[in-house]
């Protein structure tokens, strides 16, 4: 089988705080007030979308590459990195299914976080690399078509709707975890095949 793996809240840490901390950073540095369009984490929570390219159209930045570039140090660098398990979780897994990322944040970020277990995966797929982010398929099927894996031989795995959305858009299994940024009720709603409220039950893949 293909696992296939988001990486923001199932591999690496991550938090709404940390999320809300680097989106105020980033539109001040385009110039505005992050009041004008949050005034508390609850509403940013409601604000934010997993595509930021729909972020981007909300924001209306005029300056998008400088705005990620300042978004990425803020964010990568409050404890930031692999969840401590990682290594030797994605090490056991991959003994027994090929293992591929696909995220919505750009690629070349991504391969810096999991270097220490890069060797393990087959294929990388960021926000960079598709015209159309999760929840949309494009960079699942980019995933297949470049691995030439049939969907029934896939899962993919995300902590967020969208991740559900986009692999079920493309024909694959999809699973959720709980230790991410998405909400646990919310996401039993879309029915997942799988649901892993430990990292130790990614090992029963």
């Amino acid at each position: 089988m293909l696992v296939i793996f988001d990486l923001d809240g199932v591999l690496v840490k991550a938090s709404w705080n940390k999320l809300f901390e680097a989106y105020k950073n980033l539109i001040a540095a385009d110039g505005k007030d992050w009041k004008d369009f949050f005034i508390d984490i609850s509403e940013f929570k409601k604000f934010w979308s997993p595509d930021w390219n729909e972020n981007n159209k909300k924001l209306r930045l005029k300056n998008v590459d400088v705005c990620h570039q300042i978004f990425y140090e803020t964010y990568d660098g409050i404890d930031a990195g692999l969840f401590s398990w990682a290594p030797k979780i994605i090490s056991q897994i991959s003994k027994k299914h090929q293992l591929a990322i696909c995220t919505n944040r750009h690629g070349e970020k991504a391969k810096i976080l999991i270097k220490p277990i890069s060797k393990y995966f087959s294929c990388v797929i960021g926000g960079e690399n598709v015209k159309r982010l999760k929840p949309n398929p494009e960079g699942i099927c980019m995933i297949l078509d470049i691995l030439k894996i049939k969907t029934k031989d896939v899962l993919m795995i995300g902590d967020m709707p969208a991740d559900i959305i986009a692999g079920r858009a493309a024909g694959i299994k999809t699973g959720v975890v709980k230790w991410g940024l998405g909400d646990w009720d919310e996401l039993m709603t879309y029915s997942p095949d799988y649901a892993f409220k430990k990292h130790e039950h990614l090992l029963k893949i």
